[in-house]
């Protein structure tokens, strides 16, 4: 009972859940709506946002693509702001990981 009870609790204690937390750095963890305020305030420091969000994304992408050995999104590399931005403004609650994700996934279906 006890070589089977053991393991079983040790199993139990070390999973985690499909929607586990992990540690969310830079712009990905800022809201929808500060992506689109931040870059639609008529100054130039929309330009210099901008560029700041699309260094992340493109970030994100490398990282996925040294993760899975692929060259994901490099054909999109010119609309990858744009796609998320898009999804921003369709959704403003959520994150800007939740907007780059949603990206990654139209361009693997």
């Amino acid at each position: 009972m006890k070589k089977i009870f053991l393991p079983l609790v040790f199993a139990l204690l070390t999973t985690t859940s499909a929607k586990s937390e992990f540690a969310m750095l830079g712009f990905g963890k800022e809201s929808c709506s500060d992506m689109i305020i931040s870059t639609s305030t008529g100054s130039q420091m929309d330009q210099v946002y901008q560029f700041a969000y699309t260094a992340y994304i493109l970030g994100f992408f490398t990282g996925v693509n040294a993760m899975e050995s692929k060259s994901t999104g490099l054909k999109e590399i010119d609309t990858l702001y744009q796609s998320a931005r898009d999804y921003c403004e369709k959704h403003p609650s959520d994150k800007v990981f939740d907007a780059i994700s949603r990206v990654l996934s139209q361009i693997r279906d």
